[in-house]
């Protein structure tokens, strides 16, 4: 699925359009799966989205946020 999601992404910001959408939150969180077990290496548009959806500036903190309510589910 790697290979068809490097595809999909060549000339492309974004999974859906020209902004972000759930979808992109949702595959960032999945890429960072993929990127701690290195399954995305050798995947060049998987790794620069990877890294553009990290660098955004409210990402850290909205990272932060969702693993502190995963937390106190637990």
């Amino acid at each position: 699925m790697a290979a068809v999601l490097e595809r999909h992404m060549d000339g492309r910001e974004f999974i859906v359009g020209e902004r972000m959408t759930i979808a992109d939150c949702v595959t960032a969180y999945v890429l960072d799966w993929g990127n701690e077990n290195a399954l995305i290496d050798g995947f060049s548009n998987l790794k620069a989205y990877f890294e553009r959806m990290y660098a955004r500036p409210r990402a850290p903190q909205r990272i932060a946020e969702a693993m502190a309510d995963l937390q106190q589910v637990a």
